[in-house]
């Protein structure tokens, strides 16, 4: 019998390959919980527990929502289904209704092909992904999540190896809201306590609406952190658009050189009140700056206006009494950039969609903003600014 002798280089050798092999497949398990894996890898995942929602309405009302589902997943630790960004080149098609019509809306959109320009002119355009505009940083480092595709629910539920109708728990009623402290619940007509909907055993919960800045309600201090954080850190980071914004901010002649406002005179009640509107603004303003010239009512500094109907004859007022107004339109030139950014996914030039966030931007930018009551884009511009001015002191 032949007696083989012991090799120590060669088991090292194989020791080293079998370590090798035991690393690709701890990686492989790893990738399974990639927050840009494909919706379809879902069913490598059985114990998860996720959590979605349906989006409405405009970009900001879409964003507050997003705030308030990755808090939620956060809190209950479940895996965050990212529904597709609704992109509008004018006013928002699909309002907030109530779940199974908001359902029955958002699975008649239709996407614009990108050899469909004509077609598409009233179209929203879904295949944009949030990573394209906003810092997901923050979202990485604190919580796992995936994209949804499309808007059929049966494609969700069978992605998800749901099997019957327990695993799943519809939270139809939009107007719910929801409390980290069981004390909360007390002083908030119809407040969810959170700690109650931790406890839900299915494994999606399945919210429609989650619009609205006062959906959770908290008052613990390490929820109030999350929050804050997350409302710093999740920001415009898109880096043409920045770049734009920067150079249409230097050709005004910097931040300490012009004021933000914002006029919302398009949609809705804010069109039925145009004029009050902009009378509101131009007496708000001419108040702040009467110490500095008492004998007339010019501002002594440049405005940048963003609105979203800037031939209104509402706004002669303000034209009339500030003579030293910018409008986006007075940096076309600047804009080339944007007709050149396409979406990644299928290569449609994105310039119509993203002219607003460019308005945004810069408006925010201003070392002080005026906003439009009521208005979500006002809301978002005026903490944007209260961001950047803060960083302009660091």
């Amino acid at each position: 019998m032949t007696i083989q002798k012991f090799h120590p280089f060669r088991s090292k050798r194989n020791t080293c390959f079998l370590v090798i092999i035991m690393i690709l497949l701890v990686i492989s398990c790893f990738n399974t919980y990639n927050p840009l894996s494909n919706f379809n890898n879902l069913s490598m995942i059985h114990q998860e527990k996720y959590l979605t929602y349906l989006p409405h309405s405009g970009f900001h009302n879409q964003r507050i929502a997003l705030e308030n589902a990755i808090f939620l997943a956060w809190f209950l630790n479940r895996t965050l289904i990212i529904p597709p960004l609704l992109m509008y080149k004018g006013r928002a098609l699909i309002p907030m209704y109530e779940f199974n019509k908001l359902y029955k809306g958002l699975s008649k959109i239709r996407v614009c092909e990108n050899s469909g320009q004509e077609d598409c002119k009233a179209e929203p355009y879904i295949g944009y992904k949030w990573e394209e505009l906003m810092d997901f940083t923050f979202l990485n480092q604190n919580i796992k999540y995936i994209y949804r595709q499309d808007f059929n629910y049966t494609n969700l539920i069978e992605s998800l190896h749901i099997k019957n109708d327990n695993e799943v728990h519809n939270i139809t009623y939009n107007r719910e809201q929801y409390c980290d402290n069981s004390l909360s619940t007390k002083n908030v007509f119809d407040c969810v306590n959170l700690a109650d909907l931790s406890k839900r055993p299915e494994k999606l919960l399945h919210f429609g609406s989650l619009f609205s800045s006062l959906k959770i309600i908290t008052t613990l201090p390490k929820n109030t952190n999350f929050r804050n954080k997350l409302r710093q850190m999740l920001l415009p980071n898109n880096p043409t658009i920045l770049s734009i914004v920067n150079n249409i901010v230097d050709k005004i002649g910097g931040t300490d050189n012009f004021i933000g406002v914002h006029a919302r005179l398009g949609d809705g009640h804010f069109s039925r009140h145009q004029d009050m509107t902009v009378q509101n603004l131009v007496e708000k303003i001419q108040n702040d700056f009467k110490d500095i010239d008492d004998y007339n009512a010019y501002l002594p500094t440049k405005i940048f206006l963003a609105t979203d109907k800037k031939n209104s004859k509402s706004l002669q007022l303000f034209f009339q009494t500030f003579p030293y107004v910018y409008v986006l339109d007075d940096f076309d030139d600047l804009l080339k950039p944007l007709k050149s950014l396409k979406n990644p996914i299928d290569g449609k030039i994105m310039y119509e969609f993203l002219v607003p966030f460019v308005d945004l931007l810069v408006v925010s930018r201003g070392n002080k903003f005026y906003r439009t009551r009521s208005s979500t884009f006002s809301r978002y511009a005026q903490h944007l600014n209260r961001i950047w001015l803060e960083n302009e002191l660091e």
